[in-house]
């Protein structure tokens, strides 16, 4: 079931001129995307964060428990992966109406499934409700097959310098498809915290998860992913 919150990071509550939607994957809880959230904060004016969980959240859940809603959330993954339009993706779409009325910058960003439901609830809405405004910035995402579209040159895949399982599945393009031939307008890898290893590593994206490079430079996961979306999409 769908689970959605606005942000406490919001710098707007009506008539906002951006609105940032964080979609989520599975096994994810609350607070995961907050670091990012008041990053976002700092660098757009007049900003609503609405939080998005397709596959539900996992806080409170523990032990047996957790491992049944994983199977049911992917699940679920699966049939978005395949399929153009879920209950998933029409209640984010319903959503995200509802909150971003007067908007002038739609900025959707997912994580891991979540981006999968981010790209495909944007078409969804310039499809059905002309909504042509939106930014797509898919970050340790499955890949899934796309076609080629001009709709794609508003979507920006993200990836680590460090190995993630979760990228290595799936393809762009179907091989001998002449429909699903396209590929996202941008692919972009960054450096992230290279303390976190496996699992660990997909799940940090977003963190603060703070550390210094070869150079001693200070970083954080969060403020560098923020930093780049906003340098490839100031919404201005």
């Amino acid at each position: 079931m769908t689970e959605t919150f606005i942000s406490s990071n919001s710098t707007c509550t009506l008539k906002c001129r951006t609105v940032v939607v964080f979609f989520a994957g599975v096994l994810t809880y609350r607070n995961n995307f907050e670091a990012a959230a008041s990053e976002i904060a700092k660098r757009y004016d007049n900003a609503k964060i609405v939080m998005i969980f397709p596959y539900g959240m996992a806080n409170g859940i523990s032990g047996s428990s957790l491992f049944g809603l994983l199977a049911r959330q992917l699940t679920q993954v699966g049939y978005d992966l395949t399929r153009e339009q879920s209950r998933r993706i029409i209640s984010a779409s319903e959503i995200i109406r509802e909150h971003a009325v007067d908007a002038a910058n739609l900025i959707f960003i997912g994580h891991s499934a979540g981006g999968v439901v981010a790209y495909r609830t944007g078409l969804y809405l310039e499809a059905e409700y002309g909504v042509n405004q939106i930014q797509v910035f898919a970050v340790g995402c499955p890949k899934f097959y796309l076609k080629d579209i001009p709709y794609n040159s508003r979507f920006t895949y993200i990836t680590g310098q460090k190995l993630d399982r979760i990228t290595q599945i799936g393809g762009w393009q179907r091989p001998g498809s002449r429909v699903y031939r396209g590929k996202p307008g941008r692919i972009i890898q960054m450096k992230f915290n290279p303390n976190h290893q496996g699992w660990r590593f997909h799940a940090s994206y977003f963190l603060k998860s703070d550390w210094t490079d070869s150079n001693e430079v200070f970083h954080t996961n969060s403020e560098d992913l923020v930093s780049k979306i906003h340098e490839l999409h100031p919404g201005n």
